[in-house]
């Protein structure tokens, strides 16, 4: 069966606890749904599943753990780039999008602006401003991705997003 899908880089488990506890913190704030720390590839593909886990085990075999800096926290008026770490654009990173584009079949994908988001909420700019002011993690900080995933997000509801599939990263 076909499903709208994203491909996420996720981080490695040193970093996870920290980054779910923040959007989990800020979700239970503002009623809004938590999600795991992700930074997204790919969105939307419609895809089925099992060709989705495929190309993701080949991705996974043709990409390593990248290591990316986040400089800022940043919001924007859209429901998906609410509360955002926005993220210094590096080669490493642009090669896995590519990569990931080609393994995938994407579309001629939009520009790739790198960023792990925080929360995902339709408040005002104005209170968002204030949720980016109060975001406690210390500025510039690097996070290692370790592994790639498929999601199944129908919508903008994360309660409803599945997991698809997950494949770690092999050091080499």
């Amino acid at each position: 069966m076909v499903h709208p899908i994203s491909l996420w880089l996720q981080p490695e488990p040193a970093a996870v606890a920290e980054l779910d506890a923040l959007i989990g913190r800020l979700a239970g704030v503002h009623g809004t749904a938590p999600f795991p720390a992700h930074l997204t590839l790919l969105n939307p593909l419609q895809r089925d599943d099992r060709l989705a886990a495929a190309a993701l085990a080949e991705l996974a075999a043709a990409v390593r753990p990248v290591a990316v800096r986040f400089d800022q926290t940043r919001c924007e008026a859209p429901w998906h780039r609410s509360l955002y770490l926005a993220a210094v654009p590096s080669a490493a990173l642009r090669r896995i999008v590519e990569q990931a584009a080609r393994t995938f079949a994407a579309p001629a994908p939009a520009p790739f602006e790198p960023h792990l988001s925080l929360q995902y909420s339709d408040l005002s700019v104005a209170e968002k401003l204030r949720l980016a002011a109060g975001v406690e993690l210390p500025l510039p900080l690097e996070v290692r991705f370790d592994r790639l995933s498929v999601w199944q997000t129908p919508g903008s509801d994360a309660r409803r997003w599945r997991q698809v599939a997950e494949q770690s990263l092999p050091d080499r």
